[in-house]
């Protein structure tokens, strides 16, 4: 009984340790995608910005007489920073579709290996348990022995 409770425990701590290392694995990805997505919403706030200074500009230039080649060159370039934002918009999108299925991976990687680690520790309670069994019929058959032989 207590070789298959040790190869049980054996068992479930290759198990444990391996499901570990997937949990692991799982964890820097969600950390890169996560780095990922704080990098482009600061790229995203950056341009939001860019784009209210160069609506200002486009204002200003407007108030007054004006270059039309310059109008021009502001209303592109507006166009443009709308376009980057769309870009970034839609990758952050993507970004939290992968974000949850990575998470949804990482908790039942977790939830395993919780459930290998503890079957782990049930099963040396079992040995420990076992083994304090016999240690104790043990001492109560020495216990036993010494009374009879007190008696004679």
């Amino acid at each position: 009984m207590s070789k298959q409770l040790k190869s049980s425990i054996q068992r479930w701590d290759t198990l444990a340790e391996g499901v570990g290392q997937k949990v692991n694995e799982v964890q820097k990805v969600l950390i890169l995608v996560r780095d990922k997505q704080t990098k482009l919403d600061g790229e995203r706030t950056k341009l939001g910005e860019m784009k209210r200074e160069y609506v200002n500009k486009l204002k200003e230039v407007q108030v007054g007489p004006h270059d039309m080649e310059k109008v021009t060159y502001l209303r592109r370039f507006l166009g443009q920073l709308d376009v980057a934002v769309k870009a970034i918009a839609a990758e952050l999108e993507v970004l939290a579709i992968q974000n949850g299925k990575i998470q949804e991976q990482f908790r039942s990687l977790n939830s395993e290996k919780v459930k290998f680690t503890t079957l782990a520790c049930r099963s040396r309670k079992q040995l420990q348990d076992l083994v304090q069994r016999a240690d104790q019929k043990d001492q109560d058959m020495m216990n036993v022995m010494r009374f009879e032989a007190l008696k004679r």
